[in-house]
């Protein structure tokens, strides 16, 4: 086994409030933090108008970037797999067993990666394609038709699918490599430990991990910014019974706010009290519970065949839509189909990216004694499957409404965080909708609570130098108001709007590391290859 960086470890502080915690991370990240908060708060338009203009550089530089960088992982992801002297290595010592059996990995891969985001688009996305897709613009099928429905999920399961996991994938391959087959610490900047060299335990090393701390704090944001909107919307149908007919209707920021700092609340409480396993496997019974529950509405047979063909339309298409960069050329429809990938593509590329050190490193840590073929088909094939058989039942279910022209509602005239609920509506009696909603609400705030609760756990863990068990009770309260208050900033200086520009620009340099990475391991894969022939 390579031995070249083994034994390298990260210096802490050997006292103090800071102890076993490395400072200039510790700090650097907070320190950081504070300062945009109080930036946001204080100068609430030069902080809007700066995100904004951040955003607008960053898509005009690095649309193409974005596009080419996400496929080149799902590339590596694949060679690896399917090359048996690669495959066939340990994240560990030779020979070495997983620790988890089988069924539990997957359970905690998908706990990991599927959460409150797939609740949020579950419904909207679907729809918003059946009205607009690179299909419709180029043509070829006509909106909001019954042959644009297939090419609706499809759509749907390109940003949720193989493009997606392989950014988590890339990562906590690079860490786990590296962790467990040169016995270095399992956090972020080990994953780029080859490049680093003598810099690995340095200023350079240090502010990797800080900037994995921001992405993961812009990662989080998005998905509680949108997270407690639809939260909200479905508390007020429910208590109100009506429905917002303006996509532009929004619920109040006072009680978005509200949603926030509960959620937060119980977060950090979990975290002190080490209930993340507790919420996941909730979560994971109400998700189950919330999908069954789809799969008996409408005909079986019908959705069945529609999840197959949707799914082979995906992957006969992904070469294409996984590589093809739209340019705004002049005319009005090449300016709508840049509009349409950076609107929907390019903001989930950076959602994705922005996730993954908190992902990746949760990957890293279930996975030890895994195959590396295990591993890159258990973190990309499952959960892929699991997010088409989703937004087939759910977002299909929506898709039938809107084109059954007898349907009592327009839900595309419905706003975005009120879709679900009406289509619940639509779909149950009185009685059984307003429970089946209380019951999705519950899973969608029992999801940000645990994205809330690992991403805190996974920062502590990320400032202790990659150790996981030192959770010392007041460095957890700090992250947890910390990351509840910046995501707060952002809701009332500008919505949503104002998370979504400021998480582009925080993926913008993770992806970087991200690709890095991805050459490290491909890099130290090819070497020790070379050795064990040799």
């Amino acid at each position: 086994m390579p031995n070249s960086l083994s034994d390298q470890v990260i210096s802490t502080a050997p006292s103090g409030p800071y102890r076993g915690f490395s400072v200039p991370v510790a700090l650097g990240a907070l320190g950081a933090v504070v300062a945009l908060f109080l930036w946001i708060i204080l100068q609430a338009d030069q902080a809007m108008a700066a995100l904004t203009l951040g955003k607008e550089f960053t898509l005009s530089f690095f649309h193409s970037w974005f596009i080419y960088a996400i496929s080149g992982f799902v590339g590596l992801c694949l060679c690896v797999a399917a090359l048996p002297a690669c495959g066939r290595i340990r994240l560990g010592a030779d020979g070495e067993r997983p620790e988890h059996s089988t069924p539990a990995w997957l359970s905690m891969i998908l706990c990991a990666g599927i959460g409150a985001g797939a609740l949020i688009y579950s419904v909207s996305e679907p729809l918003s394609h059946l009205a607009l897709n690179p299909s419709v613009i180029n043509g070829s099928v006509e909106a909001n038709s019954d042959a644009n429905a297939t090419l609706a999920l499809s759509y749907t399961y390109l940003h949720w699918g193989l493009s997606a996991w392989a950014c988590y994938t890339v990562l906590g391959l690079a860490i786990a490599y590296f962790g467990y087959r040169r016995r270095m610490p399992l956090t972020i900047r080990t994953a780029l430990s080859p490049l680093l060299g003598r810099s690995y335990d340095g200023p350079l090393g240090d502010a990797i991990d800080v900037m994995s701390i921001l992405a993961i704090i812009m990662g989080i944001a998005t998905t509680l910014g949108y997270g407690v909107r639809q939260f909200v919307f479905g508390v007020n149908l429910i208590a109100a019974s009506s429905t917002p007919s303006s996509p532009q209707s929004m619920p109040d920021p006072l009680w978005q706010l509200a949603a926030l700092a509960l959620a937060g609340a119980i977060a950090t409480t979990s975290a002190l009290m080490g209930g993340i396993k507790v919420l996941s496997v909730l979560g994971a019974w109400l998700f189950a519970a919330v999908l069954i529950g789809f799969s008996f509405v409408g005909d079986l047979a019908a959705a069945l065949e529609r999840l197959a063909v949707s799914v082979w339309t995906y992957i006969a298409s992904l070469p294409r839509n996984a590589t093809h960069v739209a340019v705004a050329d002049g005319t009005e429809r090449a300016q709508v189909m840049a509009a349409w990938q950076i609107d929907w593509t390019i903001f989930y590329w950076a959602w994705w990216i922005a996730f993954a050190p908190f992902v990746a490193l949760f990957l890293a840590r279930v996975s030890r004694g895994r195959s590396l073929r295990a591993f890159i088909l258990g973190c990309m094939i499952a959960p892929v499957g699991v997010c088409a058989i989703w937004f087939s039942f759910v977002g299909g279910t929506a898709l039938d409404i809107q084109l059954d022209p007898a349907a009592g509602i327009d839900l595309q005239r419905v706003a975005t965080g009120a879709q679900i609920y009406e289509t619940i509506r639509e779909i149950a009696a009185p009685g059984i909708a307003r429970f089946w909603s209380a019951i999705y609400a519950a899973l969608l705030m029992l999801l940000l609570i645990t994205t809330l609760n690992a991403g805190i756990l996974a920062i502590n863990a990320i400032a202790a130098a990659g150790c996981e068990t030192r959770c010392v009770p007041h460095h957890i309260i700090i992250w947890g108001a910390a990351v509840t208050a910046m995501i707060g900033s952002l809701i009332i200086a500008g919505g949503t709007e104002a998370i979504r520009n400021a998480m582009i620009i925080g993926a913008l340099p993770f992806s970087f590391v991200i690709a890095l990475a991805g050459v490290c391991v491909a890099v130290s894969l090819a070497r020790e290859l070379r050795r064990t022939r040799a």
